[in-house]
């Protein structure tokens, strides 16, 4: 009987020990994903390697922040240097780019590139800017600040 009763303890030892959980807190949820825009969010000091047009160069303040209804795009706020505050051009985040398509800012100005992550902090872009009829074409070295 005494070895019954040690058999039955052991037995219902082994399969209350098979039920239990760890306390340990289960990490199978995607702590290692992170939102692709956050490297390119942030202030930026676009460098025109020149106007196309007229041959002169600027360099002017970008603000790139994350759109809060899409998850694939930014905001561009100054994108181009338009002058006034307030003006974003909209653009969508894909593989190692900023590509933001033909749209019209607020000031009138026709807008079109892209902008190509090259390492880190540091990005190229080619874009485009259509204001008062005159198109002029552009390439700039941005660098995060």
């Amino acid at each position: 009987m005494k070895n019954s009763l040690r058999f039955l303890f052991s037995l219902s030892l082994l399969v209350s020990v098979s039920f239990l959980n760890s306390c340990q807190k289960d990490n199978t949820t995607s702590q290692g994903s992170s939102d692709a825009r956050n490297e390119y969010v942030g202030v930026w000091r676009f460098t025109e390697s020149g106007f196309l047009k007229n041959g002169q160069s600027q360099s002017y303040i970008v603000s790139i922040t994350k759109d809060a209804n899409n998850s694939a795009q930014v905001i561009l706020d100054n994108f181009g240097n338009p002058g006034d505050s307030g003006i974003s051009a909209v653009g969508i985040l894909t593989a190692n780019q900023i590509v933001v398509s033909k749209q019209t800012l607020g000031n009138g100005w026709e807008v079109v590139g892209t902008g190509k992550k090259t390492t880190a902090g540091n990005m190229d872009w080619t874009y485009s800017i259509t204001a008062g009829g005159d198109l002029t074409y552009y390439t700039a070295t941005a660098v995060k600040q």
